[in-house]
């Protein structure tokens, strides 16, 4: 077993001595300001808790000795490591901004899906003061994209009245190490604790300081450009990812929002990258692009020239900077060649607008705040359009639907040509005519066994085959399940309050009891079941049974009423010829055997009671027929109806109610945010 490393005393004191730092914090930690003890807490130094600095009084170097003190210097890098973790930083939002920050805070919330959360908290931060730290992003393009945006950052950094200092060759050197570049405004000599993320480079630029800008130097990849969205573009621009290894040995990313980037690129290879960018780079107001290639002071064109402000020459604005420091008789040498170089258009975009906007807030910060509700709204409806389209594009083609309703519509008209020409038949079959008033006088049975068969053999049977065939096609396109085409003209409701009915009404009485060997008995148990209502327990086929139950309630509903009809008639009339009979009789007995007076009765009572049997039994023949008829008319019509229904709105997708709240509850926060962004544009409290 490896023996343990021996600490030094002092090295295991200045362990307990330093507070907690969060590893995932560092980058904001390790960039942060180190300030010194002779400066006070002011509001705009608070503001670099989170890891902004904002604008300071220039301090002159002399004014800050350096502290040799170890405690002081221990004490000065717990103040940089504390401002940029502490995680319940006391609040610095102005009173006229702290609506729009909570509301954007809210956003973060109910938004967390579709807004980018690092360009949110770059937009609080930048919130949190009167006079934030405008953060811009110089992305080289191509192999030397890095030098080359190190070179123009040297160029508008560098003072041209003093001399060539030291940072100026270490923004040059630092493209060797392949990191990023933070540039801040601060003395070069503060010590700044490096990480593997970027390097920091405090530089006492009088540029930094009068715009209270900071510079991230990085580069940007152009190799898949064009396989990407330009809301996916955007940010990879507006949020440059940072590489940092880890203990795996593995590169991974750290997102770095700015509130505005220019892209940078030289010569014929930067030309060609630039190229490889979609045409919707170029926002003027957060994204622009620059090419540094050779120019000539006379070929200088005003910058009302749309096309020519992409290029710049950075060389020729390096050689003005050197040829004034040289000589200061050269100034206007070094005006001209820095002029026709176009850096001056680059560092006043770069810069902003100094105008403040009607609502106070810094234009920069304004257009960052707008682009992030934009962008987020436009997040919310793009994912929304992608759930419907994902919906959509599971479905039946619409052309495939009008196929089937077309179908339909073959069907319908078949159905109802077999109700009118089956029928029709049927009942001038001698099936029916089994049924005359003439037969009921001793085939009354015939009845109801003729117009079972009718029911059975002519009624809507062709209808019910091509029906099962449409279901299949139904099934088939995947718009209906078996079990959805087997619930189709089926009223659930109706029957849940017949059955809670029937429930509520029951009487429990005698029964008889079935044995467990009868139980087990299937055949006999489903014959049993048929014969009492006629409906087949193992007849379960995957379409609409809408037919078979109305032929099955029209079997024991109307065909019963039928039966029990021609009883009634029949037994009207033998009680109409049998008392009649009998009155004759008395009669003949009465006039002393006057056979004439009681055969003219009984006659009478025949012949009235037989043409009432034929007029009444033929009024119900006619009403069974017209009722067969009517319901076989509205059973297809219903079949239709839910055809058609499954054919419209069969086989989609219901989009999920987590999604529906989610896009709601972020719409609300964005109305919320830009109300309270309206508000302060306004002047409101």
């Amino acid at each position: 077993m490896p023996s343990r490393l021996a600490l030094r005393s002092a090295a295991i004191r200045a362990a307990f001595r330093e507070p907690y730092v969060c590893p995932s914090c560092c980058l904001l930690s390790n960039n942060a300001p180190t300030p010194t003890h002779s400066q006070k807490t002011t509001r705009g130094q608070v503001n670099s808790v989170r890891g902004l600095q904002t604008n300071g009084q220039p301090r002159a170097r002399q004014e800050r000795p350096r502290l040799r003190n170890s405690d002081n210097a221990l004490s000065k890098r717990h103040a940089s490591l504390t401002s940029a973790t502490a995680i319940n930083a006391p609040s610095t939002v102005p009173p006229e901004y702290r609506e729009l920050h909570q509301q954007l805070s809210a956003l973060q919330e109910s938004a967390s899906g579709y807004v980018d959360l690092s360009r949110l908290q770059l937009a609080l931060r930048s919130l949190e003061s009167d006079t934030p730290v405008i953060r811009v992003a110089l992305l080289g393009l191509g192999s030397n994209g890095a030098l080359a945006a190190r070179k123009l950052a040297r160029a508008l950094l560098s003072d041209p009245l003093s001399s060539e200092e030291s940072w100026e060759q270490q923004i040059l050197q630092s493209a060797k190490d392949g990191r990023s570049l933070l540039l801040r405004y601060g003395d070069a000599e503060e010590m700044v604790q490096q990480s593997s993320i970027m390097q920091t480079l405090h530089v006492p630029s009088p540029w930094l300081r009068r715009h209270n800008v900071e510079i991230l130097v990085s580069t940007l990849n152009t190799d898949h450009t064009g396989q990407v969205s330009e809301q996916e573009m955007e940010e990879a621009i507006l949020v440059p990812p940072l590489t940092t290894p880890n203990a795996g040995g593995r590169v991974g990313f750290v997102r770095y929002p700015v509130h505005k980037a220019l892209l940078v690129g030289e010569g014929v290879t930067g030309a060609v990258e630039y190229g490889r960018l979609p045409s919707f780079v170029d926002r003027e107001e957060l994204i622009k692009s620059t090419i540094s290639l050779p120019l000539r002071p006379n070929d200088a064109a005003p910058a009302e020239e749309g096309a020519a402000d992409d290029v710049v020459d950075v060389d020729l604005a390096t050689n003005a900077l050197n040829i004034f420091r040289t000589t200061k008789a050269a100034g206007a040498q070094y005006s001209t060649e820095w002029h026709a170089s176009r850096l001056p258009m680059v560092s006043q975009w770069l810069a902003g607008p100094q105008e403040r906007q009607s609502s106070g807030l810094n234009p920069v910060v304004h257009r960052l705040c707008t682009s992030l509700l934009q962008n987020t709204s436009a997040a919310v409806s793009r994912s929304e359009t992608h759930s419907h389209r994902t919906a959509s594009a599971a479905v039946v083609p619409e052309v495939k639907r009008q196929l089937l309703d077309k179908q339909i519509d073959l069907w319908a008209s078949d159905a109802h040509r077999d109700l009118q020409t089956n029928l029709t038949s049927a009942l001038q079959s001698a099936t029916w005519r089994r049924t005359a008033w003439w037969r009921l006088l001793w085939r009354i049975d015939d009845v109801s066994a003729s117009a079972s068969d009718i029911l059975r053999l002519s009624w809507l049977t062709e209808a019910e085959q091509s029906l099962a065939f449409l279901s299949g096609r139904l099934a088939e396109a995947g718009l209906a399940t078996p079990e959805q085409l087997k619930e189709i003209g089926v009223d659930r409701e109706k029957i849940e309050s017949e059955l809670q009915q029937q429930v509520d009404q029951w009487q429990p009485k005698a029964a008889q009891v079935l044995s467990p060997a009868d139980l087990l008995q299937t055949s006999k148990l489903v014959e049993k079941v048929k014969r009492d209502s006629g409906v087949n327990a193992l007849f379960d086929p995957p379409w609409p049974q809408t037919i078979h139950l109305s032929r099955q309630q029209l079997l024991h509903t109307l065909v019963p009423s039928l039966h029990r009809q021609a009883q009634s008639l029949l037994l009207g009339t033998i009680s109409t010829v049998g008392g009649t009979t009998a009155l004759g009789a008395w009669l003949t007995i009465a006039t002393s055997g006057d056979l004439f007076a009681g055969g003219a009765v009984a006659a009478l009572g025949l012949v009235w009671s037989l043409r009432r049997l034929q007029k009444l039994w033929s009024k119900e023949r006619e009403s069974f027929a017209v009722t067969v008829k009517e319901d076989g008319r509205n059973v297809l019509a219903e079949v239709e109806r839910q055809m058609r229904r499954l054919v419209r709105d069969g086989g989609k997708i219901d989009l999920q109610e987590e999604d529906l709240r989610s896009w709601r509850e972020a719409r609300v926060a964005l109305e919320r945010c830009r109300t309270a962004f309206g508000d302060l544009a306004e002047g409101k409290p």
